[in-house]
């Protein structure tokens, strides 16, 4: 995308540059000569890999990967130009997130980052000035990434669920759900349907096709339901 144009009255951010095809992300992120650890995630809904620059953003990544209702997520999307009391600053998101139509720039913070007033303050400014371009700008917090047992759950459905499984399988899991209304982990773990029942289970689940209480740990007895349209 190129700028988006420029800013009215009430609103101080001036453009945003999005990253090219090309490029994909705004700015590096992994280098050999950053202090704080760093690395690549391999993302199952974008198709290649994520550089991610903190362990909380690893663990958006899992958890944006597993959310069925989010279509696409990238990072270090875009440069953002705003007025701060009229010095030209600028600002790179961590994440962009698209949820059908719903569009969001995330900025992946600690929660002692967060209470900083430098931050409360470009925090107001992006939110309100970002709203004028349709995006929606969110601070969030570490605590709500590593909330468990959510990230476990989605660690876990990511690690059997990633790669796809051949129709046979997923239609016999489907006729089943569809007879029973539901089945259980113990069911998919323990050979009902087959040897890849619980990848196919687990599958379906990333695509939106079969929902798992992502809230509750997951045991011999959580229950995999339809998911609803």
């Amino acid at each position: 995308m190129d700028a988006l144009g420029a800013y009215g009255s009430d609103c101080r951010v001036l453009c945003i540059h999005f990253a090219t095809s090309e490029q994909l992300r705004s700015r590096r992120v992994v280098s050999r000569s950053r202090a704080r650890p760093t690395g690549k995630y391999p993302s199952w809904k974008m198709g290649r890999m994520l550089q991610w620059e903190s362990l909380n953003e690893l663990n958006a990544f899992r958890l944006l990967d597993c959310d069925p209702d989010v279509t696409a997520f990238v990072e270090q999307p875009c440069e953002i130009l705003y007025l701060d009391d009229g010095q030209l600053r600028k600002h790179y998101p961590d994440i962009y997130v698209e949820k059908g139509s719903i569009r969001e720039l995330w900025e992946v913070k600690s929660e002692f980052s967060a209470l900083q007033g430098e931050l409360s303050k470009r925090t107001d400014v992006l939110t309100r000035g970002l709203a004028a371009y349709g995006f929606t700008y969110r601070v969030v917090l570490a605590s709500e990434l590593r909330q468990e047992p959510r990230l476990q759950n989605a660690k876990t459905i990511l690690r059997f669920g990633r790669r796809m499984t051949n129709d046979d399988d997923r239609e016999y899991v489907q006729r089943v759900l569809k007879k029973d209304h539901r089945i259980s982990w113990a069911d998919a773990c323990n050979g009902r349907f087959g040897s890849r029942g619980r990848k196919t289970v687990c599958y379906l689940v990333l695509q939106g096709i079969v929902s798992l209480e992502m809230d509750s740990p997951l045991n011999a007895t959580s229950q995999f339901l339809k998911r609803k349209e």
